[in-house]
């Protein structure tokens, strides 16, 4: 009799051991989404300047909340393929050799400020050049460099600010879907990068899908 009830004691504990485990997989979905076929991916690189600059991070995690933006946007077509370079300890870059559409770029920095699951205090900006023809972008801006970043006294968490060469500032409103008339003020001044594009190429990098 002890011995069935050993038995019994035994398959329970089991049961419970893989319930958790079974539970533990499910809490994180967004880490095993599936992506399109792979001959839907891009093979040729497309020229662009998109470039974000994410500090006071480390590999793991900024890896990781690329890898969880991608599985938000890659799931009917290949519309992010970021690549991290590690520009300095602590400093990364994240290109887009592939191009990404203004808009899902500006995904991409509000993410970047804000990943799910990810607790940082990272500083995220970002740079491009307006270009015609893509959403949020207006006339007047066209063929202008500029910056995006998301403020520190941000308390909406679904926009990202961006200012032009020429210091005219604007707030694109995800829930909107639209940037809003010029800022009085910009948030921030324009500062070009620092990091070139082309010294990037140098760098060893992880390609993330």
């Amino acid at each position: 009799m002890s011995i069935l009830i050993s038995i019994l004691i035994f398959i329970a504990v089991v049961f419970l051991i893989l319930k958790f485990k079974g539970s533990k997989l499910g809490a994180e979905p967004s880490d095993n989404i599936s992506r399109p076929d792979a001959s839907e991916k891009p093979v040729a690189e497309k020229d662009n300047d998109k470039l974000i600059v994410v500090s006071n991070v480390n590999q793991d995690d900024i890896a990781l909340a690329l890898t969880r933006f991608c599985n938000m946007y890659n799931n009917e077509r290949y519309a992010a393929l970021p690549r991290l370079s590690e520009v300095y300890p602590g400093t990364f870059a994240v290109t887009f050799p592939y191009d990404i559409d203004f808009v899902t770029f500006c995904f991409a920095v509000n993410f970047m400020k804000y990943p799910v699951d990810i607790k940082w205090d990272a500083k995220v900006t970002a740079w491009t050049t307006a270009n015609s023809g893509e959403d949020w972008v207006a006339d007047t801006n066209v063929g202008k460099r500029i910056m995006l970043f998301v403020p520190e006294d941000d308390k909406e968490y679904d926009n990202v600010f961006f200012t032009t060469a020429d210091n005219i500032g604007y707030k694109l409103d995800f829930a909107a879907r639209k940037a809003k008339p010029p800022l009085g003020m910009p948030k921030m001044q324009f500062a070009e990068s620092s990091v070139d594009l082309d010294s990037l190429k140098q760098l060893q990098f992880k390609d993330i899908e």
